[in-house]
């Protein structure tokens, strides 16, 4: 098994949709059109190359309760393996927001 190094990136992506995740309990699996993304200091940056395209990314299922499709999220994630990307579980304040579509 490949193993990941450690890693974080600050996306901003529009949600297109979300399903409960098939194997995480509590977390849901969102589809998102990458829009943006920030190098975090310390870390290595192994998700930028997703800007402009569709994502799946694993999200406790309570930091998005109140999502829509359209909604924009921003927040720290990080490749855990390949082609599956994890929002923080435990977010820091202010580092994972949703704003509403519109």
């Amino acid at each position: 098994m490949a193993q990941v190094i450690e890693n974080r990136t600050v996306l901003t992506a529009r949600l297109v949709r979300t399903a409960a995740h098939p194997r995480l309990a509590g977390w849901d699996q969102a589809e998102v059109d990458v829009l943006a993304a920030e190098a975090v200091t310390g870390y290595a940056d192994l998700l930028s190359r997703n800007v402009g395209q569709r994502l799946l990314l694993a999200v406790p299922s309570r930091l998005l309760a109140d999502a829509a499709p359209g909604a924009i999220l921003r927040t720290r994630a990080r490749l855990a393996a390949p082609g599956e990307a994890m929002a923080d579980s435990e977010p820091d304040p202010g580092t994972f927001t949703v704003d509403p579509p519109g």
